[in-house]
């Protein structure tokens, strides 16, 4: 069953129990509430009539003459609330006094004692009471009777009453349940129609919330959030394919190129043939190199890049990484210089931290003419170490500086004096927040351009200014 059934069956099964006992709990005070009146009204005749007995009987000398002048008392009673009422005073086994109620039929005169106390006989209800009277030394036993029809015809009305009501309600109710779960429903159902319509093609459906603060309408937001991550996400991934595609045709172009230009040469020497050859091993190493850079970053979106991650001193880590920069920064005749170098005890990965660094040092030789300054340093703040990268470089233009760390992105001055395929920010970022560190542009302008490593620190008790012995600062 769809779910608007399910919804439609339990609100009627619901409010129907709820209809059926109030109903049941209504009738049944009803019928407690004619009995308790048909009981008062008997309650009163007899507590009339032992009244008048008793006064009748004080005022005579013999008890004939007073039940007598009762049984006057009693034809003359014409009270609305006696009309249908019964009295028996009985002594003993003789009967005192009785009065008749108008219409005859059921006579209490004609009941034994022993039926009287049951309560109901012959479909009336009946009250009994006694009174002693110590002047004849007699006790009286006084009944009262009245038909239980009536209030059987009342409580017949209010069942008949209730059959008529009890189905209407459910009706209703499940009319209303409908409605309501239509109602309720409607956004899932824009949802639906939403969900079909969204392909691979086409991300930009939504859905529209009519109300946000309910639970419906706060699925629709959290789907509508889903779908424009789904959609910046696909266009991240198309603009990845098409510039990896980009990356990776122009090395094969250039070497198929220099192999066709070679191989169909007839006149090509041992030299043409070895210079191609050094042609299309360059290409090839680059193409080798942005498929590795390429698989790097797959293995991080996806979770799967494993870290050898243990206790490292980072200090010596960024010493190896100045090593090894220092032979590019030579051949442009630049100074790459630690400028503060404290032992810094961390949880990594050093191998790709090492990367990490070395590729901000890579990009800072590249970028800083020559002759320029590159500057290195390692400090505490907080809870964190900070390796700082500057260069004496051009800056970034304020356009480019959003976007960065994007992949393959270059910028114009990138693009026409450098090689690569704009993926080594990307992966030093990946890197860094594997290690739940981030990778910031702090500033960049004509002469100064900074990226900021932040790694958590390993809380220790010993001096963190300590000088490490392989921390010594590194002058070129």
């Amino acid at each position: 069953m769809s779910i608007r059934t399910r919804l439609t069956i339990s609100f009627t099964v619901l409010f129907g129990t709820i209809v059926i006992a109030l109903a049941v709990a209504a009738y049944i005070i009803l019928s407690i509430d004619a009995y308790r009146r048909l009981d008062t009204a008997l309650q009163v005749a007899i507590g009339a009539a032992a009244m008048s007995a008793d006064h009748e009987l004080k005022e005579h000398r013999t008890k004939i003459d007073g039940e007598r002048d009762l049984q006057s008392v009693l034809d003359e009673a014409g009270t609305p609330e006696l009309t249908d009422t019964q009295i028996l005073v009985r002594e003993g086994g003789r009967n005192a006094a009785y009065r008749r109620p108008q219409g005859g039929g059921f006579d209490l005169r004609t009941v034994t004692a022993e039926a009287l106390s049951r309560g109901t006989v012959k479909g009336f209800r009946i009250a009994s009471d006694e009174l002693r009277v110590s002047k004849f030394n007699a006790v009286y036993f006084i009944y009262a009777a009245r038909p239980v029809a009536p209030v059987l015809a009342r409580l017949k009305l209010i069942r008949i009453g209730l059959w008529f009501t009890i189905p209407l309600g459910l009706g209703l109710a499940g009319l209303a349940g409908y409605l309501l779960a239509m109602r309720s429903l409607q956004p899932l159902q824009e949802l639906t129609r939403t969900v079909d319509a969204v392909t691979s093609a086409d991300l930009s459906a939504r859905v529209k919330v009519c109300f946000e603060d309910d639970e419906i309408g706060t699925l629709g937001q959290r789907f509508n959030s889903l779908l424009n991550r789904l959609e910046e996400a696909f266009k991240i991934q198309r603009q990845f394919m098409a510039d990896a595609s980009h990356q990776i045709r122009t090395p094969v172009t250039v070497a198929l190129a220099a192999a066709q230009v070679t191989g169909h040469d007839t006149g090509a020497n041992l030299v043409d043939c070895h210079e191609s050859l050094k042609i299309i091993e360059q290409q090839m190493l680059q193409l080798r190199k942005a498929v590795e850079d390429m698989l790097f970053l797959s293995q991080a979106d996806t979770s799967s890049l494993k870290l050898d991650r243990q206790e490292i001193y980072l200090d010596d880590t960024i010493s190896d990484a100045v090593r090894a920069a220092k032979t590019l920064a030579l051949k442009k005749q630049q100074v790459l210089r630690v400028s503060s170098l404290a032992e810094a005890e961390c949880f990594g990965d050093a191998d790709l931290l090492r990367q990490a660094v070395i590729i901000l040092l890579d990009n800072a030789v590249k970028f800083t003419p020559q002759g320029g300054i590159i500057e290195v340093a390692l400090t505490r703040r907080g809870a964190r170490w900070i390796c700082s990268v500057s260069d004496s470089g051009p800056g970034i233009s304020e356009q480019a500086q959003s976007r960065i760390f994007e992949r393959f992105f270059r910028a114009d001055g990138a693009k026409n004096n450098t090689a690569g395929a704009g993926l080594g920010l990307a992966i030093a970022k990946s890197i860094v927040e594997n290690h739940q560190g981030t990778l910031t542009l702090v500033e960049s302008r004509p002469g100064c351009t900074t990226f900021e490593i932040a790694i958590p620190a390993v809380d220790r008790t010993v001096r963190l200014e300590t000088v490490h012995a392989n921390s010594l600062p590194v002058i070129i």
